[in-house]
């Protein structure tokens, strides 16, 4: 493959995993919709959900102390079974109108966040239906983000807990999304290469996140992210 689209990918990767390392999610939603066309369908979910195991491994042990794994095995345990259908999608769906729905996706969960509505307390047991969702977008985008964060957001988690639960489910789920592709041969010619490449990009972005953290004020910057998932969503349907 050329050197190029390889390049573009990793300087992708490393925004979207800074995003993430300092809001607690959004790489996928950031870097899918990007690299897909820079590396094919196939191979960018395949790459990008080995990679995101560095990132939730990094996040999940900053954030170990305030885990609350009660909270969330159902939404792990719901996604694990999803994800073997999800996975398939793109084999089935033709890639402009799987990008349209992904924009869609986008879009909403945008449009949700920045209309200032507040979720009602969900019970747990909504888990099984959030993490089956989200188990079918991550084995297909690799972007369960919106419904845990719309299931996050009703149950009004601290930000420290909030970010250690979301990052173990990412974690869990995303190993089960790397086997499925695992077991369909996505990982085969330039895939391992790619992924040598954009892992540190990944721990880049993750340290620096890290860094940074503490001096960017949260609100002004979710608004950034907003205006760019935003920009992207309308970029894959329009």
């Amino acid at each position: 493959m050329p050197a190029q689209p390889v390049i573009l990918a990793a300087l992708i990767m490393f925004f979207a995993t800074l995003v993430q390392s300092i809001v607690g999610f959004g790489s996928g939603l950031i870097s899918v919709p990007l690299i897909i066309p820079l590396l094919g369908m196939g191979s960018t979910q395949a790459i990008i959900a080995f990679t995101g195991l560095v990132t939730s491994i990094g996040m999940i042990w900053r954030y170990r102390s305030d885990m609350q794994f009660q909270h969330i095995w159902r939404i792990i345990l719901a996604s694990l079974i999803a994800i073997p259908i999800g996975v398939r999608i793109p084999e089935l769906v033709p890639r402009d109108t799987a990008l349209f729905a992904l924009g869609v996706i986008i879009l909403a969960y945008v449009l949700y966040v920045s209309s200032g509505l507040h979720m009602p307390h969900l019970h747990n047991r909504w888990g099984y239906l959030i993490g089956s969702f989200g188990g079918l977008l991550q084995g297909a985008f690799n972007t369960a983000g919106p419904p845990y964060v719309m299931f996050a957001t009703s149950q009004r988690w601290p930000p420290f807990e909030f970010k250690g639960n979301i990052q173990t489910i990412f974690f869990v789920s995303g190993l089960f999304v790397v086997l499925a592709h695992w077991q369909i041969g996505n990982y085969g010619g330039d895939a391992v290469q790619i992924i040598a490449i954009l892992i540190p990009a990944r721990l880049l972005g993750l340290w620096l996140g890290g860094k940074v953290d503490r001096y960017i004020q949260p609100e002004p910057f979710r608004k950034v992210v907003l205006v760019m998932l935003a920009l992207i969503g309308l970029n894959l349907i329009f």
